[in-house]
């Protein structure tokens, strides 16, 4: 039986002989109907992004810079943002799209099977239905790569954190054009990510607050950034106008174009042409890459500021989730 999407979290649903669900059980369960079942996986079968310093690898340590530092604030009390060994894992299927990314905050040595996060997204590219899952370790301790249990099988909370949790995490409000976001950083293994970036999009939500995450993109005429994938607008009315706006229209845009040097940077990223990540692998002067590209970033940074202006061609990304419900 699928669960109703208008069930209330407060005080759970009821499913027929199932009884009183909890909020985890309903998100794992429409995840499940709409994108497909997640099964028990290994980190240790993903792939281990490279931390490299000048363009050697650093394995025994977590340096302090890096060429291509993770863009995702690793926060206090962990290592910085050049931690070797975090690994990313393809799951994905014939009808689903599947990334699992095992990340490492804090340096352990080659081989180690604790994490300090796990993190998966779910996708349906017919349909554009998104799901999330994030695990995360306690304060000073890791959270095991083996045998992860399915997220979408979920109970409780006792690995997997609630729908709730996640959704105060906000991943989606920087992946607020496509699920899977390119960086110089994940960009090392993107032949294991899998990839969408034109194709419906929305948030599976049973009542929680994932559809709360912003969905409206741009479409500038004659940009070429927008020529490659979508640049989300982000939320139109952010808690604070003041602080640095985030998703692909705000700081990632300002790191891939070399407006901001990302924390963690060392010499080599900081300068022309590792600090213009896009286009990945552009290879030709930054005098030619101001020629091509220079305007339609200024374009994309003038649209986030001010997503009203009549040229940002604002438009809610298109997905076919009520298409699918209805089935």
């Amino acid at each position: 039986m699928k669960i109703p999407r208008a069930c209330s979290i407060a005080f759970l649903c009821v499913a027929g002989a199932a009884g009183a669900q909890t909020s985890t059980q309903i998100y794992g369960s429409a995840c499940a109907t709409d994108i497909g079942a997640i099964d028990v996986f290994d980190c240790a079968n993903g792939v281990a992004v490279p931390v490299t310093v000048d363009g050697v690898a650093v394995t025994d340590h977590a340096p302090a810079t890096c060429d291509r530092p993770a863009l995702l604030n690793n926060g206090a009390g962990s290592d910085g943002q050049c931690v070797p060994f975090s690994r990313i894992l393809n799951l994905s299927t014939e009808t689903a799209q599947i990334a699992v990314m095992c990340r490492q905050k804090r340096f352990r040595a080659e081989g180690s099977t604790d994490f300090d996060e796990i993190d998966v997204i779910a996708h349906n590219p017919d349909t554009g239905a998104t799901c999330w899952f994030q695990a995360k370790a306690d304060a000073g301790a890791g959270v095991s790569g083996q045998n992860v249990p399915s997220p979408t099988a979920a109970t409780d909370a006792s690995f997997w954190q609630t729908p709730e949790a996640v959704v105060a995490e906000d991943c989606g409000v920087c992946h607020d054009n496509d699920p899977f976001m390119y960086s110089p950083f994940v960009g090392q293994v993107w032949a294991d990510v899998p990839v969408d970036p034109f194709g419906p999009y929305g948030h599976v939500d049973p009542g929680i607050g994932f559809s709360d995450w912003p969905l409206h993109a741009m479409n500038l005429r004659d940009n070429t950034c927008l020529s490659c994938h979508r640049i989300g607008a982000g939320l139109l009315m952010p808690p604070d106008p003041a602080q640095e706006k985030p998703g692909s229209c705000g700081a990632l845009a300002q790191w891939m174009t070399g407006q901001v040097v990302p924390v963690g940077a060392d010499e080599q990223a900081s300068r022309y042409p590792a600090s213009h990540a896009m286009p990945p692998n552009f290879g030709r002067s930054e005098a030619a890459w101001n020629v091509i590209y220079a305007q339609s970033a200024a374009d994309i940074q003038s649209c986030c500021a001010d997503p009203g202006q009549d040229m940002c061609g604002l438009a809610e990304i298109q997905s076919y989730l009520d298409r699918a419900q209805n089935r």
